[in-house]
């Protein structure tokens, strides 16, 4: 993966799931010890830097 990952989501499990062609990068954030940014969904999409995925998919807890 490439650098532009926020340090916090580096190292963090994740799953890579499909269907009806396409993929998705799951990541869970429901500790709230890092938050997705924009650069750092982007660079976890880049099929060769990154994982690769049409779409990141963010497990967070509800405020309120």
């Amino acid at each position: 993966m490439t650098a532009a990952i926020a340090p916090a989501l580096l190292g963090r499990p994740f799953r890579k799931m499909n269907g009806l062609g396409n993929d998705f990068v799951v990541l869970d954030l429901r500790d709230g010890a890092a938050v997705m940014d924009a650069a750092s969904a982007k660079a976890i999409a880049d099929r060769e830097a990154g994982v690769g995925c049409d779409q990141v998919i963010n497990l967070e807890t509800r405020n309120g």
